[in-house]
């Protein structure tokens, strides 16, 4: 799966690794696990580029997105 979202969503995801101190060596196993995640939340407008959560989002629209995503 491959998109124009997901050299940023992968950006985004090492962000969310490195600001929760995640140890070096597991960054880049976690980002490639998680990068569709992290693009499904940017293109449903939850979170932005930095990996935080935007306002007045709740985690049913997080399942909606990345199911979402999935599908594709």
């Amino acid at each position: 799966m491959n998109s124009n979202i997901e050299p940023l969503a992968r950006a985004m995801a090492e962000r969310i690794c490195r600001r929760e101190g995640m140890a070096e060596e597991k960054v880049a196993a976690w980002v490639e696990l998680h990068w569709p995640c992290a693009a499904a939340m940017l293109e449903a407008g939850l979170m932005d580029e930095t990996g935080d959560w935007l306002p007045g989002k709740d985690l049913l629209h997080v399942f909606e997105a990345y199911r979402e995503r999935i599908k594709r």
